[in-house]
């Protein structure tokens, strides 16, 4: 990725924000950061899942905060560093952080997102 050209202040979120990007395949994993124009995550990597559509719908859930099927694209999707704790594996686990920038919200959708920014955020990313 180049130099940040986000338009949308980026906040971290808490601990427990759990993101499921659906399509043919479902990826879920735990939240990095959120803006009013996207979120990045990071999930488990599966290697069935090359070739799949960009355009696909993303769900956020917290606490018993449920967004469902906001339409989005995959920005990006690149591995990471593994954590320590994978390396005693016995099966190989490849981390990847996936961005997606949202489409089309509807009107409720960006109430529920403003209600989100607002309530389960913890400031913005450097």
């Amino acid at each position: 990725m180049g130099p940040d050209q986000r338009k949308h202040i980026r906040f971290l979120v808490q601990d427990n924000v759990i993101a499921a990007l659906r399509s043919r395949f479902t990826k879920v994993g735990k939240v990095k950061d959120i803006s009013a124009g996207g979120l990045s995550f990071e999930h488990i990597y599966d290697e069935d899942s090359n070739g799949e559509p960009s355009e696909r719908e993303i769900y956020l859930l917290v606490n018993g905060f449920y967004m469902p099927e906001v339409l989005c694209k995959i920005v990006y999707d690149i591995p990471v560093c593994t954590p320590n704790e994978y390396h005693s594996l016995t099966i190989h686990l490849i981390t990847r952080r996936c961005g997606v920038q949202f489409e089309r919200l509807s009107e409720d959708q960006a109430a529920q997102l403003d209600f989100f920014l607002k309530t389960y955020t913890k400031g913005t990313t450097p």
